[in-house]
């Protein structure tokens, strides 16, 4: 059945193409690893799309006191205590959680590369974004996406960062509204060691770096 279940998330997220994909990915595992992430940014200068709300969700920024509509309490108190910041959909009528994302204003660990993204003064990561799936296909996610971003902008951030798989369709096409790719990363992990990375040369990478190059620098904080 989990098979069956992991098959049609694939077909539903990339077709075809995206269960060859992943099914060629778990007969290597767990010898290596091997994938594709694409950064994207927004900027915050330009003109945003309109504003569509949905009837019925509401958009804000989560309080300590909304960790019981997490299913893991315990990682969005800890998430909040280090400083990140939750916003979310809300649904009016029986407070159920719709839809959230998680922004970071500080180094942020990207788990697939084991290295940190180094954000400048004015940038904001955005990243676990998810809607829970009985309120998927109704635009919550572009609602709160897009109240999220304007958000940041109009307290005086100037660019957002984010990160998607290379074979999640859905989310790559959702995020073309305000999220302009800069890159693609290959990476391949060997059992034991640590991730390769590989991009087309040219590309405009994000500054990452991994935990003993930040704890090297001088004033450095993770």
């Amino acid at each position: 059945m989990a098979l069956t279940a992991d098959i049609r998330r694939a077909y539903t997220d990339g077709g075809t193409k995206t269960v060859i994909t992943r099914s060629l990915r778990k007969l290597v595992r767990p010898a290596v690893k091997v994938g594709t992430l694409v950064f994207a940014e927004s900027d915050f200068s330009l003109p945003f799309p309109v504003l569509r709300p949905v009837p019925g969700i509401i958009a804000r920024e989560a309080t300590m006191e909304d960790g019981r509509l997490f299913e893991d309490q315990a990682l969005f108190l800890d998430r909040l205590n280090q400083g990140h910041r939750c916003f979310m959909g809300i649904e009016e009528n029986t407070g159920k959680l719709t839809n959230y994302r998680w922004v970071s204003t500080t180094a942020a660990f990207v788990p697939e590369l084991r290295r940190y993204l180094i954000l400048k003064p004015g940038e904001a990561y955005i990243y676990d974004l998810n809607t829970i799936p009985e309120f998927r296909r109704r635009g919550i996610d572009a609602f709160t996406r897009h109240y999220t971003y304007g958000y940041l902008r109009d307290t005086g951030y100037k660019r957002g960062l984010a990160y998607i798989h290379g074979d999640n369709q859905p989310s790559l096409r959702a995020s073309r509204h305000l999220l302009k790719p800069i890159c693609r990363i290959l990476y391949v992990q060997f059992r034991g060691c640590f991730p390769l990375m590989f991009a087309a040369s040219g590309t405009r990478i994000p500054e990452l770096r991994r935990l003993e190059d930040l704890m090297s620098s001088p004033g450095s904080v993770v």
